[in-house]
């Protein structure tokens, strides 16, 4: 009976720790979800892909697209891991790239690389792309 006294208070101390962990990982892993796989401007781009992910959690991650004119990838990958610490996530740069987006004539570019990431699977890149509502009907073209 004094075993069971001793222990309730460290049980109730332990349950009430791992709610306070469960409400924080599920906010998190909806912002996982939630966050969109695509966001690139048009015109001549810099692009990153990129890996977002629960700390410690890296088994579930997610890849993402980002893109936008730049001076450098460096600029452009600060401003996304910011954006994704805002939202409880880690970010792993998987590479990058330049794209030229022709909206007019529903034509996309992958080519380059990135000096500071490495060069962006541009194949995995134009798939996730290609699975897109709004890319999905683009002629999209790699080049090395």
């Amino acid at each position: 009976m004094n075993t069971f006294r001793v222990a309730l208070p460290f049980r109730i101390a332990a349950n009430h720790i791992l709610q306070q962990f469960r409400s924080v990982s599920s906010k998190t892993g909806r912002a996982l979800v939630s966050v969109p796989k695509i966001q690139i401007a048009s015109g001549e781009i810099l692009y990153l892909l990129i890996s977002i992910y629960i700390h410690g959690e890296s088994l579930f991650a997610r890849t993402i697209v980002r893109g936008r004119k730049a001076k450098r990838h460096l600029n452009l990958y600060d401003r996304i891991r910011s954006e994704m610490q805002k939202l409880g996530l880690c970010t792993r740069a998987l590479g990058g790239g330049m794209m030229n987006i022709n909206s007019d004539s529903r034509k996309i570019k992958i080519y380059g690389k990135c000096k500071t990431f490495g060069r962006a699977d541009h194949y995995r890149t134009k798939d996730i792309l290609k699975s897109s509502k709004k890319y999905g009907k683009y002629k999209i073209s790699v080049r090395k």
